[in-house]
């Protein structure tokens, strides 16, 4: 089971390593955004409703029939 161990002693490692850079890429990220937000001068209210406004698909009525 030695090999066992080392294999998921690696996958710890680099799940903690995965963990470390996605917040390091998020952190890039979100400061981008922060950037571009003051620069073109939006205001929360900009983005009021946006992901409300995305229509939802209708159930078929196809089935019904």
């Amino acid at each position: 089971m030695a090999r066992v161990d080392e294999i998921r002693a690696e996958q710890k490692r680099l799940e903690e390593e995965l963990a470390k850079v996605l917040k390091e890429e998020r952190d890039v990220v979100l400061a981008d955004i922060k950037e571009k937000i003051k620069l073109f001068g939006f205001k929360s209210s900009d983005f009021r409703g946006v992901l409300a406004r995305r229509k939802r698909k209708k159930p078929s009525t196809d089935a019904a029939k």
